[in-house]
């Protein structure tokens, strides 16, 4: 009985794939519309949800419904969501297959769990469920929800099975309030409490649409650890690696020490303001105290260092508030000269920011904070001074960030029921809620990342995330182009690639003989393009996007331009890139998955050219290697 539930079901889905791809076909050529990401016929699509590997389909929801049996070729099929009483929208959520029939619905059902949010936020939102036998449609079950706690904001369940304790456990976000929690269910109907996770990482803002996972650990066979991810909006994921017993989440112990206290950077600690008292209204310092102006404006110079002698190429900081050089200010002082000068961001959150000191190495210089203005009503708040190789100038928060480009949001995993896989992959949204829904596309809004296959690496931080596209993508590849070893003299232009029509992989190794910058172009033309700067002296690969796309929607633009920063660290002196163009996205793979940056681009059509220029010392490319890559949506793939 259970074997001709599955054929069926499986049969039926092919029957609408079929059905559905015949009439989709023809629609996947519009201005913008990625060739080898996933995105739907017409209408939107954020979050993903239901990332499930049953009966050799992998199943993509975001309350639509796609299969593929390889993360490549996707199949849309119709909308899957049936009789709810249509007064709430579906928020994220996550599907699970009954197999022993827990919820007795039947053996193998299919059951979809999602948050209620009405209208305004007029009521607490909860957790629901809809059930499907044939894995195409999913009823409405009576008697949701199924977890009410009386929460305006409480959302996005993510359902798995806890082999070693036996039961179901979901994690759902307190948005609002920066918590994770876990509860547990025999019957995937009634829920217990289990735990809270909060109090580390990043928490000026929601957090949304948590995953938790074991992952396993680059060469070491049979070792996994425990994963938690939580979405930080509008645009983030940050993660947490530690322990998981079924109940609760535990960090490892040098993972909370790095969040809350900075230990294990790269760097040497100058001043953390450990010894001051301050009112502590602020977010995202690292220990317990920093320095704040706040009841200090009657003083022009507010607090001011001991001289040192600059030995490292960056000074690097914590800084909150002031966003007005006029006002207040962060100094770096030499014989009373302002060598450089830092504000925040207006707020009351801590960022990074840093200054490439590297033109005063071996000078006495000193750092001020100061006030300008009196009246100013503003203050001004530092913390954690550091001196390093690596230029931490990220104006990120200080977190374990899993993108460091501004469009990866609400990462999720596949889980395997067919008991086939033992790696872990996830699949995010390509988005930004700052401006996700003014994009300059006409054929729907949103679209998904790659396939991103991820790993542990241990390092002398502790465990960190690695992540690569997957194998499956190599099947696009196309027509190709190599270059030789050459040396960068001058500006290069690569024409070959320009013909690839922004739709390509490109894998780059690049040696620098000293200190030297590297300029990479993409998508350019008509005086646009997508820039990529590597520093090797400070490690800082950076992405200016500020003047990429041909749109010219003023609202679009004011959030859209952007420069992207974060330090990545060569191997023996060489920088590694991988790098995915599909038309309105740039995905960027550094030193093997170590850093990630994910873009949104908008480019003209005709933006195509690539071009590479360097400055200091030798610049040589040790490997260039770019791949055509086919669309998904050709109709006469051979799936």
């Amino acid at each position: 009985m259970k074997q001709m539930f599955r054929n069926i079901s499986m049969s039926l889905i092919a029957f609408f794939m079929l059905g559905y791809s015949n009439i989709a076909w023809g629609q996947y050529d519009e201005i913008y519309r990625p060739q080898y990401h996933f995105s739907p016929s017409k209408g939107w699509i954020g979050d993903p949800d239901g990332l499930i590997h049953y009966d050799g389909l992998y199943h993509l929801f975001w309350w639509g419904h796609a299969v593929s049996k390889d993360m490549v070729y996707w199949e849309e099929l119709e909308y899957p969501m049936v009789g709810d009483p249509g007064d709430f929208s579906y928020f994220s959520g996550s599907v699970v297959v009954d197999k022993n029939n827990d919820a007795e619905f039947g053996k193998n059902s299919l059951l979809a769990f999602y948050t209620r949010h009405f209208p305004g936020d007029s009521l607490p939102e909860t957790q629901a469920i809809s059930v499907s036998k044939d894995g195409l449609k999913f009823e409405y079950y009576k008697k949701n929800p199924v977890l009410d706690i009386n929460e305006i904001f409480f959302r996005d369940p993510q359902v798995f099975w806890h082999e070693k304790t036996k039961k179901w456990v979901m994690a759902v976000s307190l948005p609002n309030k920066q918590i994770v929690q876990f509860y547990g269910s025999k019957n995937l109907k009634d829920w217990s409490f289990l735990s809270n996770f909060q109090g580390h990482g990043v928490q000026n803002s929601f957090w949304e649409c948590p995953d938790i996972f074991e992952v396993p650990v680059l060469g070491k066979k049979d070792e996994t650890h425990w994963v938690l991810f939580i979405g930080r909006g509008p645009n983030r994921v940050q993660y947490f690696v530690g322990d998981f017993d079924g109940s609760k989440f535990t960090p490892h112990s040098n993972i909370v020490s790095y969040l809350d206290k900075g230990e294990g950077m790269n760097a040497e600690v100058f001043e953390d303001f450990e010894d001051i008292i301050t009112p502590k209204t602020r977010s995202g310092f690292l220990g317990n105290m920093y320095l704040d102006s706040k009841n200090q404006k009657d003083k022009n110079i507010i607090w001011e260092s001991k001289p040192f002698i600059i030995t490292k190429p960056a000074i690097n900081f914590l800084i909150s508030g002031s966003d007005s050089i006029d006002k207040q200010s962060i100094q770096l002082i030499k014989d009373n000269e302002v060598l450089k000068e830092a504000v925040g961001k207006g707020d009351s959150i801590f960022r990074w920011k840093g200054w490439d000191v590297t033109k005063w190495l071996g000078a006495q210089v000193r750092i001020r904070m100061v006030n300008k203005e009196s009246s100013n009503s503003i203050d001004i708040a530092l913390d954690h001074i550091q001196f390093s190789d690596e230029l931490q100038n990220t104006n990120l928060e200080h977190g374990l960030w899993l993108d460091y480009g501004n469009d990866f949001y609400a990462a999720r995993t596949w889980r395997d029921y067919d008991g086939k896989s033992n790696r872990k992959v996830m699949l995010g949204w390509l988005g930004n809620w700052e401006y996700s829904r003014t994009v300059p596309t006409t054929w729907g809004k949103g679209f998904e990342s790659i396939p991103r296959e991820i790993m542990l690496k241990e390092s002398n931080e502790g465990f960190r995330l690695i992540q690569n596209p997957i194998d499956e993508l190599k099947k696009l590849r196309g027509n190709s182009f190599e270059l030789d070893i050459t040396t960068i003299d001058g500006i290069l232009d690569f024409p070959k690639i320009s013909e690839f029509q922004n739709t390509y992989e490109m894998h780059a190794s690049f040696k620098f003989d000293g200190n030297a910058k590297l300029e990479i172009k993409l998508q350019k033309g008509h005086g646009r393009s997508l820039i990529l700067l590597y520093d090797s002296n400070t490690s800082l690969f950076k992405i200016d996007r500020n003047n990429t796309t041909d749109a010219s929607s003023e609202k679009f633009l004011e959030k859209f331009k952007s420069i992207m920063q974060a330090p990545v660290n060569m191997d023996n002196g060489i920088l590694n890139l991988k790098v995915f163009v599909d038309r309105s996205s740039v995905e960027i793979f550094t030193q093997d998955g170590e850093k990630v940056f994910s873009v949104l681009t908008f480019p003209g059509q005709d933006q195509t050219e690539v071009s590479m220029t360097s400055e200091g010392e030798k610049v040589t490319i040790t490997k260039l290697k770019v791949w055509k890559l086919n669309s998904i949506w050709d109709k006469n793939r051979n799936n």
